[in-house]
């Protein structure tokens, strides 16, 4: 197994890390905000390039508010983001801003909604930003403002883990429910509060007839990289969140024979990957990758926000066989040889994929912070040989 880079575009007024990225059904890529410059947010405008082409131009979409006397989202760092391709949609939610680069305010955090027609996907132009309707904003069920969590669409509610708000870090789940217009306080994550983790919604294979939609979780940054193994020969955690029984589980996947398993990271890249139906079969046995598993940091900065630590630049597929239930999925890791040329080592950026016309998942490496801390103008596309 491996997977072949390819550069698309290497633009410097895209430069930037700790960004939002997400890619619609078609293969455009919609960037938004982030740093240049630790803790100054570059212009809220959102960048959209075409991936399944190769024209390697930009389009730049000017925010504006929806309505008259209503407001746009502030540019900030360390924000999420996800697209609905239901309502053909970007969400936005959370990050820092300002002058102390504290958490936005809960008007500010979100959820923020830009409808994306085809009109913005072909030229230059604004995009019309607005705030989503929360009916219990204020209470308990409804995340703390915060920074450096993680977010995804998962049976169609949109849910956000972990992070960092004012003080501390987080363990916290939240969904939002966009029929009631409601959060849900889920149940927490286990092990320890964190910033920087990578969350991904799969479909594990069954050995019944039901396959429910799971959230899976690995890595982040509790002071130390995660997961943190006493045991250099000890199996790294993975988490599994279950949304039909609001609980968690913890699995070990099995080792590569030759490679053994990623280590400790955060700012990492972490995605579903699916196949084709015709691919499956000629893998032979019964594991089908379900996600995989990018670059990232290894070891913080010394000086903290400010600096670059060092990074990885390694690529993992997480493999699957059919089970009963969630909690006793047989799990293993599978290193991928990289053929070509490929980034360099780098973190801080936003997991990001999409799914061919053919059914084929391609990786998407959006700029990231560099071991010199400089931040990449890069846009790298990986694609995965079986």
């Amino acid at each position: 197994m491996s997977i072949r880079w390819s550069l698309l575009s290497s633009l410097k007024v895209v430069a930037r890390s700790s960004h939002c990225a997400t890619i619609t059904p078609a293969g455009q890529l919609l960037l938004y905000s982030g740093e240049l410059t630790p803790r100054v947010p570059v212009k809220g405008s959102v960048h959209v390039l075409d991936l399944g082409t190769n024209n390697a131009s930009w389009r730049v979409l000017s925010a504006v508010p929806a309505a008259a006397l209503s407001d746009v989202p502030q540019p900030r760092v360390g924000a999420s983001a996800v697209f609905d391709p239901k309502e053909n949609s970007l969400y936005v939610w959370g990050g820092r801003g300002g002058v102390d680069m504290a958490p936005l305010d809960r008007l500010q955090s979100g959820i923020w909604k830009a409808h994306i027609g085809d009109a913005n996907l072909q030229s230059d132009g604004n995009l019309s930003w607005e705030r989503v309707p929360c009916a219990n904003e204020g209470g308990q069920e409804a995340p703390a403002p915060r920074s450096y969590h993680a977010s995804v669409l998962a049976g169609g509610k949109l849910y956000i883990h972990a992070g960092c708000p004012a003080c501390g870090r987080l363990a916290a789940l939240h969904a939002f429910n966009f029929t009631s217009n409601k959060w849900e306080q889920c149940a927490d994550a286990p092990n320890e509060p964190r910033g920087g983790t990578a969350i991904a919604a799969v479909t594990l294979p069954s050995t019944s007839t039901a396959h429910e939609e799971v959230i899976i979780r690995f890595g982040g940054f509790a002071g130390y990289e995660l997961p943190k193994l006493d045991d250099t020969d000890a199996l790294p955690p993975l988490d599994i969140y279950i949304p039909s029984t609001n609980s968690w589980t913890i699995v070990h996947p099995a080792a590569d024979s030759a490679h053994k398993f990623p280590g400790p990271r955060s700012v990492h890249g972490l995605v579903p990957f699916t196949i084709p139906a015709s691919a499956a079969s000629s893998l032979g046995g019964t594991k089908v990758p379900i996600a995989l598993l990018y670059y990232g940091e290894r070891d913080a900065s010394a000086l903290g926000h400010a600096g670059a630590g060092k990074f990885w630049d390694d690529v993992w597929l997480l493999l699957a066989s059919p089970s009963a239930n969630p909690a006793s999925a047989e799990l293993q890791w599978k290193k991928l040889e990289v053929k070509g040329e490929s980034p360099t080592p780098r973190g801080w950026f936003p997991p990001a994929s999409y799914v061919t016309s053919e059914g084929k998942t391609r990786v998407v490496l959006t700029g990231g912070l560099l071991g010199t801390n400089d931040r990449s103008q890069e846009v790298w596309v990986g694609d995965v040989e079986l």
